[in-house]
């Protein structure tokens, strides 16, 4: 059941996402057909006007100054253009093309750098920093503040939903998200570097229109995220709703902020831009919204599907598989890594501490009860889960690795048993998820053995 809530929150998303665009979309057509609403004064006058002269012509004399209005408002009539203000009419002659609403661009660039700092020092922390899965004693910059905060963040930045597969590589999330934030940036600062005479009023539209498109898409793959971080793996962690709550910041100030091309746009008078090209550019706005929201969705079940279905390729299949085969024990599972030898630092860490009277108590029920531990090379839980039952208990405890990168892993065992996450005990055929205390442990063997004696 846990498996489907991305899949009905990525559904969610694109109902609502949809319903939003096209309600947004009508109110903002409406108040552009009404300016008197709206406050747009000039607009509301150059229909009076136009209508006025479509009857027969007087011969009036006007003051010079109203003179000169109505033949600038006649101009711009007859360049299908709006006037929005006295002063902005007073100059029509004089070309005003450029960036629309710089202190939002300004707002966005700042967001947007933040997200790029962040989700560049996440990459460089997955490539260069593997500590947790070698063993080595060492803790990351990011691994002190998830600790420090009491999230799970080396499990997830480190787990299987952490990268996606393009072409038999595995790409980190973390340096796609570098590169949506640095897009955002690069597109709310670009129009700031030129001058007015420079940048063309449809040059600037079309960029709004990509602002508002990657910043949908962003928000959007990042409630997918959220939803699997929350409903899947069932862990916190601090840089996935920081950088999520980032990418729905951006796509706020995009589509509350005005960034859907309109003609009632608070901003500068685009004057070589007509009626009919504004109104194709809000039209391209909110389709290319639409198919962000869209893209994302379907990026997002890819990587749900790949990685719970089957993330491997022929050729690691291959490669896992003779691994498997070659060295699997007895009943084709592992006993718990003890070895500080690093097979491409992906074996658990070694165990370090000595078990108790307890816990070797303890690993004798579960190994009579044929019971398995599922974990990750990655997860620190499990580490966590076998240095409370200590070197020697684990000695008779069969592990599963479960990663598809870990050494002499599993897979597909974990698949068949539909592991919901790491660690996870199978005790007398059930499967319980989460760390567990030796008394927690206890309990369950107790409870499995009692109904074996009733039924026997």
């Amino acid at each position: 059941m846990r498996r489907l809530l991305p899949l009905v929150s990525c559904l969610v998303t694109v109902v609502i996402g949809i319903v939003g665009v096209e309600a947004f979309s009508s109110s903002r057509a409406l108040l552009t057909s009404r300016p008197w609403q709206t406050g747009n004064v000039a607009t509301f006058a150059l229909r009076s006007a136009s209508s006025l002269r479509r009857s027969p012509p007087r011969k009036t004399s006007f003051p010079p100054n109203r003179r000169k209005n109505t033949q600038l408002k006649e101009a711009a009539e007859e360049t299908n253009q709006i006037p929005r203000t006295k002063e902005e009419a007073s100059s029509t002659s004089v070309t005003q093309s450029t960036c629309w609403n710089p202190p939002l661009r300004k707002q966005m660039a700042t967001v947007s750098f933040l997200g790029m700092i962040e989700t560049v020092y996440l990459t460089y922390d997955k490539l260069h920093s593997s500590t947790a899965a070698s063993g080595s004693g060492s803790t990351s910059l990011v691994n002190s503040i998830c600790s420090a905060t009491g999230s799970s963040c080396n499990d997830v930045l480190n787990g299987p939903y952490s990268s996606i597969s393009i072409f038999d590589t595995d790409i980190p999330l973390s340096l796609l998200g570098a590169g949506a934030y640095t897009t955002v940036f690069v597109l709310s600062v670009f129009p700031l570097l030129y001058s007015d005479k420079q940048v063309t009023a449809a040059l600037d539209g079309k960029n709004r229109v990509a602002l508002l498109g990657m910043t949908t898409l962003m928000a959007t793959f990042s409630v997918y995220l959220v939803s699997l971080l929350l409903g899947v793996l069932q862990t916190s962690c601090l840089f996935c709703f920081v950088s999520a709550g980032l990418s729905v910041t951006l796509a706020g100030m995009s589509w509350f902020g005005g960034m859907l091309p309109s003609l009632d746009d608070n901003g500068v008078l685009y004057d070589d831009v007509t009626r009919e090209a504004i109104v194709q550019l809000r039209k391209s706005g909110v389709i290319v919204g639409a198919s962000s929201l869209g893209f994302a969705t379907l990026v997002a079940l890819g990587l749900f599907l790949t990685v719970d279905d089957d993330g491997l390729s022929p050729a690691s299949s291959i490669a896992n598989s003779g691994a498997t085969s070659s060295s699997s024990i007895g009943s084709g599972t592992l006993l718990a890594s003890t070895d500080s030898r690093q097979y491409d630092k992906n074996v658990p860490p070694p165990i370090t501490t000595t078990s108790s009277p307890m816990a070797l108590s303890l690993a004798t029920d579960l190994s009579s009860l044929n019971s398995k531990m599922y974990g990750a090379f990655w997860c620190s839980h499990c580490y966590d889960q076998k240095q409370a039952l200590g070197y020697q208990a684990m000695q008779s405890i069969r592990y599963v690795e479960c990663d598809r990168e870990g050494y002499k892993n599993q897979r597909e065992l974990c698949r068949e048993r539909d592991v919901p996450g790491y660690p996870t005990w199978e005790i007398g055929g059930e499967l319980f998820p989460g760390e567990r205390s030796l008394d927690e442990l206890r309990e369950i063997v107790d409870d499995v053995m009692s109904k074996r004696k009733g039924g026997a």
